[in-house]
């Protein structure tokens, strides 16, 4: 097991770094190889020049007019010597820098007699000239490491990095309610990502159809019960205004009171699952953002207890926003509700202004949420640790949050400096009076 989790959590290398390090390391040492055999094919030439000239001597000392000797100048010194050894043809090194080809071979010279030709050859020219087409070569092999290294670099670019990106700028954009809309074209594709744009077409397309049963399940299953629960809602309170023991009334209430819950929630289904759909019917229109919170707040304090509070506007100049005025008091009261089920304190309202966007606060005194419950805060059916032992169907922030993008805005959820969560609702701003 424990060797398992080190694997699971063993990060490989970058694919693009290593594919990059393997050509330039390739061309390095094919590189290397060519100089290390250019320079021994360049020895080998030297001492192979090197042997013929002495061949040369050898045949011109056994002839009928050999040459005389010694002969020395700056490039070639012949020798005879009366004793040997051989030594064959081997590199060294005299003053002032010079290098000499050396080797002494026995001969018979035409008198019969045997003696050693010594000859000696400056080879620092030539090594000279060997150095000088080394460093052209070195400086010819690093411009082509350079170029090499350009190019992969904009090859992997095109053909690795900005589609592995596209790819996952796309799972990054997926959501349920976008499946199967964004599919990706394997001929645009690289031919080893082929299979992967494939197989992500056939998740995506997989999903879509399972994500439309199951809205098709929620609204079906929503629109079916909601008739029962209103029958049940509507029997229950007729009972309840008729004399009953106590018992029987206090049975009564709680059936009105979960028949009213339940109708609650599968409204607020119904709504989330039309609002998923893009099926929720919406009357759009400039709203005064002072009257929406008055309207709310006079409604809600009634089950506040005193806790909700609306501070007086600091500007006096009316301000606007663009929005279904019974949609907008729904996510009040949802963001309210819940406000005041998971904290204690007071509860405020409040607006302000971001250039083209209004924002209408929400602000509670409670623990907050932390930064990695926001990423699932707002899905469908998950709830919050700071909700654990109060009830709850988990779909209030959601619906409230499909209600906002179907109005074109957003819900955020920020911390309160000294604790508290703030619910932000926001807006597109219209400049225009509100609509009568």
């Amino acid at each position: 097991m424990v060797l398992a989790s080190s694997r699971k959590h063993l990060f490989l290398p970058s694919l693009r770094i290593g594919l990059q390090s393997a050509a330039l390391l390739s061309v390095i040492a094919g590189y290397a190889l060519f100089l290390a055999i250019n320079a021994g094919l360049a020895d080998v030439q030297r001492r192979d020049n090197h042997q013929r000239l002495a061949a040369s001597l050898i045949l011109q000392l056994r002839g009928a007019t050999p040459p005389a000797l010694p002969l020395e100048n700056e490039t070639l010194q012949i020798r005879l010597h009366s004793e040997g050894p051989d030594l064959l043809p081997q590199q060294q090194s005299l003053a002032e820098g010079q290098q000499w080809l050396v080797s002494r071979r026995r001969v018979s010279t035409a008198q019969g007699d045997w003696q050693w030709l010594e000859l000696r050859q400056n080879i620092t020219h030539s090594l000279a000239q060997e150095r000088f087409s080394q460093l052209s070569l070195l400086a010819l092999a690093g411009g082509s490491i350079l170029l090499t290294f350009v190019l992969l670099r904009l090859v992997h670019r095109r053909e690795l990095v900005l589609p592995l990106q596209e790819l996952d700028h796309q799972f990054q954009t997926l959501d349920a309610d976008n499946l199967g809309d964004h599919l990706l074209d394997p001929d645009h594709q690289p031919h080893e990502l082929r299979p992967i744009a494939l197989a992500f077409n056939n998740l995506q397309e997989r999903l879509a159809v399972e994500w439309k049963r199951e809205r098709s399940f929620v609204d079906g299953v929503a629109h079916e019960l909601r008739t029962p629960i209103t029958l049940m809602s509507g029997h229950a309170q007729r009972l309840q205004r008729h004399p009953l023991p106590l018992e029987l009334q206090r049975s009564i209430s709680v059936v009105a009171s979960e028949a009213k819950r339940m109708g609650v929630t599968i409204t607020m289904l119904r709504d989330l699952s039309r609002a998923t759909a893009g099926r929720l019917d919406l009357k759009l229109e400039n709203l005064d953002v002072d009257e929406q919170l008055l309207i709310a707040y006079e409604r809600l304090s009634l089950v506040a207890d005193g806790r909700l509070l609306l501070p007086t506007p600091l500007s006096t100049t009316s301000t606007t926003l663009i929005g279904d005025h019974c949609r907008v008091q729904e996510c009040l009261d949802a963001l309210v509700k819940n406000a005041l089920l998971y904290s204690e304190g007071p509860v405020c309202l409040e607006a302000s202004l971001e250039e083209d966007c209004c924002v209408l606060h929400v602000l509670d005194s409670g623990c907050g949420t932390s930064s990695s419950e926001r990423s699932f805060e707002l899905q469908r059916f998950r709830r919050g640790t700071s909700s654990a032992g109060s009830r709850g169907s988990g779909i209030g922030l959601s619906l409230v949050d499909a209600l906002l993008k179907a109005m074109d805005g957003s819900l955020q959820i920020a911390d309160v400096p000294g604790g508290g969560a703030d619910c932000q609702m926001r807006f597109r701003r219209s400049f225009s009076p509100a609509s009568p």
